[in-house]
């Protein structure tokens, strides 16, 4: 009895077969899928052709929000100065469209160019767009060199450089010649005679002379050498004019930097200002900006030679400080000459 008793418990607890053949998996979940907008322009290239120099090239560039949320326009910039970009909306509802017109000023340019505007957006897959606007740039005559560099120059010096104006063919008439500032001036030089072989087509250049100032103020100056010339499509060419004019004290070094070793050391460095000619020169007094620094004169020739000896504070704190040492002088063209002075000491 006992026996039949386990048997039958045994076989209750066995499962019946369709219990598992029946029972039902457990439903997939599908992961949500976040819509996103996305950027499309008709076209991202744009070549305008032919333009004579001066004249301002422009396109519009039109493009769709195809995908499924707002697209946003974060930013628009160009790849220099020459190029402007004018957006018409920062927001684009899905399925709208949107323009951004570039222009590009082609003055001083010349010859085939490609001009960038670069296009950011919260497009996922294009973040960045470059666009580009293209041109050929066309001119009737060129500057050579393009600008004119004097470099440095000491004022009261007689100053003077040659620039040339190479029309593309033939000859070209200069009707009007000016330079700005009034440290500069320009004359057109008398052009040499026609040589008796030479053909009426020959490329003749325009030989310029600029001058500069005996009494230019010290310091650096940029300025324009403007062209007007007898042109159907170009009334105006221009070229930079670069100068940086010294005073009769020159100094060297132009600058000094202290680290921490040379607060350790104690170092004092050592910045030399010589006046080769004119009349002699003294120094009336040498003081700091900034206190971290300090200074003194030491006279190596009467008149002409000095060293300003320059060194940091004893107890100066870590930290990053910078100034300038002013001399003072007693020459009417430099009555200051300031030098610049950084340091860096970290802490121990």
């Amino acid at each position: 009895m006992i026996k039949k008793i386990l048997i039958i418990s045994a076989f209750l607890l066995i499962p019946a077969p369709s219990t598992f053949s029946q029972s039902t998996p457990p439903p997939t979940i599908k992961p949500t899928i976040k819509p996103v907008p996305a950027i499309k322009f008709e076209e991202e290239t744009f070549d305008a052709g032919e333009a004579w120099e001066g004249e301002k090239v422009s396109h519009t560039f039109s493009f769709k929000n195809t995908g499924e949320a707002v697209l946003l326009i974060k930013k628009v910039k160009t790849s220099c100065g020459c190029t402007a970009a004018i957006l018409s909306s920062k927001e684009i509802a899905p399925g709208l469209t949107g323009e951004i017109k570039a222009t590009f000023n082609t003055k001083r340019f010349r010859g085939k160019q490609s001009k960038t505007v670069y296009v950011s957006s919260n497009d996922p897959k294009h973040p960045t767009i470059q666009l580009k606007l293209q041109a050929t740039v066309k001119t009737a005559a060129a500057f050579k060199p393009r600008n004119l560099q004097f470099g440095q120059v000491t004022r009261g010096e007689e100053t003077t450089r040659i620039i040339e104006l190479i029309p593309e063919s033939g000859t070209i008439k200069i009707t009007q010649l000016t330079a700005s500032p009034n440290i500069f001036t320009a004359r057109v030089l008398k052009d040499e005679e026609t040589k008796p072989d030479e053909k009426e087509e020959t490329i003749r250049p325009v030989r310029i002379e600029v001058s500069v100032s005996s009494d230019a103020p010290i310091g650096r100056h940029n300025g324009n050498l403007t062209a007007r010339i007898d042109h159907p499509k170009i009334s105006s060419l221009s070229a930079r004019l670069y100068i940086n004019i010294e005073g009769p004290v020159k100094f060297s070094p132009r600058m000094l930097f202290f680290d921490e070793t040379s607060q350790k050391n104690r170092s004092v460095k050592k910045v030399r200002l010589n006046k080769s000619k004119g009349a002699d020169m003294k120094i009336i007094g040498v003081e700091s900006t900034s206190p971290q620094f300090q200074a003194k004169t030491v006279t190596i020739k009467e008149g002409r030679e000095f060293d300003i000896e320059i060194g940091l504070a004893p107890e100066i704190e870590p930290g990053r400080y910078q100034g300038e040492i002013i001399v003072k002088t007693d020459c009417p063209d430099q009555k200051e000459i300031k030098i610049p002075v950084r340091s860096n000491i970290r802490k121990k």
